[in-house]
């Protein structure tokens, strides 16, 4: 059975026109000269985004690095925030976070030019916490006039696809750019020079240079060609969040993008306007989604039992909020049976749930396991608790049968266990979030390599995030799941507090109401005896 959606372009291009026009007001007012600037030494850093801290690194090779001394030198270069960063304890939003470029003259100054908030914030309600968003951030600062061209033009290319073909075969041909990028081996020309940290001479070699060298060493364009695959699904997944429709569907197709990329890039073909460009009509892939929603109807009959039964963790009322009690309650239901099976499964041998999908979309074959036994089942449910990275060291672990990495990924499970069972799921992504934050001012100083690294992890930390809230928190209100899952592609932990924030009000309300009408019983009480007490002794 197809998925129906339909996408807001209009909404879309409304925010992308006033992006664009407060690009042009900023770009106007910014100087393209910069006389009297030693041009070896501009460390550009990459525009911040809500909320990026520990990240685990993609590597880049140290051939690309800039001359003697630039990269890791013993003298750092002066802290400024990385995308996303927050500068205190405090959630900020993207506008109001501090988006900085360095530059180190010859006497040693230190200027720093500050992103325009309102700039800031348009883009990354564009294209979420992205390299496109970055791009318009590091443009705005006119270091390069081919930079502001090029970003002008990816504005101008995108307003133009969207209005007359729609915002669905838009995010198709991003996605297909970066597919054939990593296939053929090919770096894109529509790739970002945005898409990792550089310094000034960094980017002017990728826009004036020639020849492959110009983006760098084999490994770095290999990885940055990984990343724009990451990214382009990420912007795909954020849009069908904030400008799809119906709920369910952009609900099922973000999450496909975030955790299965191919069958969420043929998800997006279901949109009439993508398969008028000729898009592959291949359907297969639809009996891939029903397999895997009969999976989840499966699971939702087992745990329907077990709570029959009472098989199921227990929560107190009263250390859990109402709201959330019940996906508290299936979140460490989940986790302690997926343990537990994995487990139960080490010494057996197993298929590759990949190669079961690949048989369910081929040849119908479905695998004939149990649903605790069912390797597709679990990689899956792995994914929605987790989040498709995160999860990696437990189901590799357990593909591999590597001891080591399996337990390090049952700790992390674990711990993300504890973090619900002493909060709930709702705070589960501030918790993790605000744990793996890093001192960015410490990371502005390292090396672009050490910036790569620390911000393409955390960009994969949020994408796992978005992934649980959107598979863990469908009973909160209609839409909210994906508002939330949202605010947390694009990085912003205020904006994901705030959609929180009513949750909570409303159960301090109902204690409250339940504390006031249990305070009244009581007086009630108290005053039936009074009254019984003075009639006995008139008696």
């Amino acid at each position: 059975m197809r998925t129906p959606f339909t996408m807001d372009s209009a909404g879309f291009l409304a925010l992308l026109d006033a992006l664009e026009r407060r690009f042009n007001e900023v770009t106007a007012a910014s100087s393209l000269s910069f006389a009297g600037i030693d041009g070896d030494l501009y460390p550009v850093v990459q525009p911040a985004r809500a909320g990026e801290e520990d990240c685990a690194d993609r590597g880049e090779s140290a051939d690309f690095a800039q001359s003697a001394g630039a990269e890791d030198s013993a003298q750092p270069e002066p802290a400024a925030p990385c995308p996303g960063a927050r500068c205190d304890s405090a959630l900020r939003s993207p506008a109001s976070t501090p988006l900085s470029c360095d530059f180190h003259g010859r006497t040693g100054a230190f200027h720093d030019e500050v992103f325009d908030p309102q700039l800031v914030e348009l883009a990354s309600s564009a294209f979420g916490s992205t390299c496109w968003a970055s791009l318009m951030c590091v443009a705005s600062l006119g270091l390069d006039a081919a930079l502001v061209e090029c970003a002008r033009q990816f504005l101008t290319h995108t307003s133009i696809i969207v209005r007359q073909k729609g915002l669905a075969v838009w995010l198709y041909d991003l996605i297909n750019d970066a597919t054939m990028a990593m296939l053929l081996g090919q770096t894109s020309p529509r790739m970002p020079v945005t898409i990792r940290p550089m310094s000034q001479v960094q980017i002017s070699r990728w826009l004036h240079g020639s020849g492959m060298k110009r983006f760098g060493s084999q490994q770095q364009r290999a990885a940055d060609r990984a990343e724009y695959g990451n990214q382009a699904h990420r912007l795909a997944a954020y849009c069908m969040l904030r400008w799809g429709a119906p709920t369910a569907s952009s609900a099922q197709i973000a999450t496909m993008l975030l955790t299965n990329p191919g069958i969420g890039m043929c998800m997006l073909r279901e949109d009439p306007n993508v398969r008028a460009q000729g898009a592959c009509t291949d359907t297969r892939y639809r009996r891939v989604v029903e397999y895997l929603r009969s999976l989840h109807a499966q699971a939702d009959l087992d745990y329907a039992r077990a709570l029959k039964i009472g098989d199921v963790p227990w929560l107190s009322p009263d250390g859990h909020a109402a709201v959330t009690i019940a996906a508290d309650r299936r979140y460490l239901y989940d986790a302690n049976r997926l343990v537990h099976a994995y487990r139960a499964l080490w010494d057996r041998a197993t298929a590759d749930p990949a190669q079961l999908l690949m048989a369910v979309e081929e040849t119908r074959t479905l695998p004939g396991e149990p649903l605790w036994e069912n390797p597709v089942y679990l990689r899956d449910l792995a994914d929605s608790l987790m989040g498709s990275v995160l999860s990696d060291d437990l189901t590799m672990g357990f593909q591999q049968r590597d001891r080591e990495r399996f337990d390090r990924g049952v700790r992390t499970l674990e711990h993300m266990g504890d973090q619900v069972r002493a909060m709930n799921v709702l705070m589960l992504p501030i918790m993790a979030i605000d744990e793996c934050e890093p001192d960015w001012n410490a990371v502005a100083a390292r090396g672009y390599k050490a910036r790569t690294t620390q911000w393409r992890a955390f960009c994969d930390r949020c994408d796992d995030l978005a992934t649980v809230v959107l598979a863990q928190l469908q009973g909160q209100g209609e839409g909210f799941h994906v508002r939330a899952a949202a605010t947390l592609l694009k990085q912003s932990l205020l904006e994901y507090c705030e959609l929180a924030l009513p949750l909570f009000e409303q159960e301090i309300e109902r204690l409250a109401a339940r504390e006031h009408n249990a305070a009244d019983a009581s007086a009630c009480g108290h005053e039936r005896e009074g009254g019984a007490v003075h009639v006995d002794m008139a008696a």
